[in-house]
Order: C-alpha cells, then sequence, then structure tokens
C-alpha cells in the first residue's frame, strides 16, 4: 500500500488540474469572500442598502480576523464541494481515458491496494486544500485589518481547528462521490457531469423548490443527504450577522459529521465494489 501511495503521490501531485482546481477554491475565496467585499463596504454606493439594516463599517467587520472562520465558510459548501468531486473523477477516470488502468492492474500491488493509495493521495489533497484555505482566509482578513488600522483579534484555535476538520470531511465526502462516479463510468466527463448534476439539482435546487412547499417530510428526508448534512456543519458554526427569522441547522454539527462519515465510507466502499468485480478490458 505504501507503493501504491507513492506512486498515486507521483503521478497526482504533476498533474497541473490538480492545483489548478485547489486554486480556483482560493482565488473565489480571496475575490469574493474579501476583495469585493472589502471594496464595496469601502466604497459604498449612494444608495447603499442591506437586508439587516447595517451600515458599510458594521459590515466591514465581517471581514476582519475575528470573523475569518465564519466569513470564509461560505466558500467551502456548493463551490468547495463541486470542485471536489472534479478531483476525484479526475483521478480515476483520467486513468480510462489514457488507457493506464489496465497497466496499473495487471502489476503488483493489487486493485485495491492500488485503490487504497489512491483514496490516501485525496485525502492528503484535500487535506491541504482545507490548510491552504484557512491559512489564505487569515491572511486575506489579517491584511484588510491593517489597511483599516484595526487590531488583529484571532477566533480561538480550537474553532480554527474544528472549521478547518470540517471542511476536509466535506472535500472528502465529495471527492470520493467523484472516484465512485469515475470507476463506475469508466471515464471523467460524465462522472463530473452527473455529480454536478446531482450537486446542484438535488442537493441545491429540488430541495429549495420543496420547501416552499411547507411540508414536514421534506426535512425529515432532507437530513439522509450528504449536502444538507455539510450545510448543517457549516451553519452550526454560526455567521457573523444572523439573519432574523432564519432557520436553525437542520440537524446538529455531531449528527452531521455521523451522517457525512458514513457517506465517505460509502462512496469508498462502492468504488472498491466496482475495482473488484469489474473487468477493466
Amino acid at each position: 500500500m505504501i507503493n501504491a501511495f507513492k506512486a498515486e503521490w507521483r503521478k497526482l501531485r504533476q498533474r497541473p488540474a490538480v492545483w489548478i482546481l485547489g486554486g480556483i477554491l482560493l482565488v473565489a475565496l480571496v475575490l469574493f469572500g474579501y476583495a469585493f467585499q472589502w471594496i464595496q463596504v469601502t466604497f459604498p454606493a449612494k444608495n447603499f442598502h442591506n437586508e439587516l439594516g447595517l451600515t458599510p463599517a458594521q459590515l466591514k467587520v465581517a471581514l476582519y480576523p475575528v470573523n475569518f472562520v465564519k466569513n470564509s465558510l461560505v466558500g467551502v459548501g456548493i463551490l468547495g464541494g463541486a470542485l471536489s468531486l472534479i478531483l476525484g473523477a479526475l483521478a480515476v477516470g483520467s486513468e480510462f481515458g489514457w488507457g493506464t488502468v489496465k497497466t496499473v492492474y495487471t502489476q503488483r500491488p493489487s486493485r485495491i491496494q492500488a485503490l487504497a493509495g489512491q483514496l490516501g493521495v485525496i485525502a492528503l489533497i484535500t487535506a491541504s486544500y482545507s490548510v491552504a484555505f484557512f491559512a489564505v482566509a487569515a491572511l486575506c482578513s489579517w491584511i484588510i485589518a491593517t489597511i483599516d488600522g484595526q487590531a488583529a483579534t484571532w477566533p480561538a484555535a480550537i474553532d480554527i481547528l474544528k472549521a478547518a476538520g470540517a471542511s476536509w470531511l466535506i472535500f472528502g465526502c465529495w471527492s470520493l462521490l467523484g472516484m465512485a462516479f469515475g470507476y463506475l463510468f469508466r471515464q471523467s466527463a460524465m462522472a463530473i457531469g452527473i455529480g454536478l448534476a446531482y450537486l446542484f439539482v438535488i442537493e441545491g435546487i429540488l430541495f429549495r423548490v420543496l420547501n416552499g412547499f411547507d411540508a414536514s417530510w421534506v426535512s425529515t428526508v432532507e437530513k439522509f443527504f450528504a449536502g444538507q448534512n455539510a450545510s448543517a456543519l457549516l451553519g452550526s458554526f454560526g455567521r457573523v450577522f444572523p439573519s432574523p427569522g432564519a432557520a436553525p441547522p437542520l440537524v446538529s454539527a455531531g449528527e452531521a459529521v455521523i451522517v457525512l462519515a458514513i457517506y465517505t465510507a460509502v462512496f469508498a466502499a462502492a468504488s472498491a465494489l466496482v475495482v473488484r468485480a469489474r473487468d477493466v478490458t
């Protein structure tokens, strides 16, 4: 397994797509999480207003170090999940497109050991995404506080670690779904297309539409879906400016972690089942 991990790490670390995906996540964080917001509240329009009735100076507090965890977690949800899913699909699907999967499975180690190496490398890459994400968020918040002449007060270290761990779990869960689709469809294009369709249409749009009917069964069903648990986990960290009347997280943080961990294990098991049972020719 160690050799499989080393081989997979050497292969994936040299793929530009792996780091481009991480770069997109960080650029989106810098631009939409900090730069554009800072410009908007520093140079507000004459007719500036927001639904909470806060002034630009009050809104700017969200960009300072004390709130960098809550402010940046918004980018972990849909965007982070989509990019992680693409990562998993590319890591697997490209092997079928290049025809290299046949070579891998006719050499040592075994198929399951090769899969374990892939899972380990994907876990390492998604962990690096999570660490880089919060490091960049912290840096941006510190720069803004310095420009505005504000003291840098940081959240508790345990809160930062919990947020990074939650992000890693969410990234890992979606990346393993992408891997499972990659093995199932033997290509990256269809795996990415179907994965993103599920993420945006089922987890994103469908439940929002159903929630408009105010049916109690919708909330019950939502609790069993990965995306809704990911949103609940992120929501457990709170918001800088909570919206009046906003619904509480669907489930507790502990329940969300358990559900996401189960999904992660199920996606890994699905990949293992396909890898072991299917002919690669």
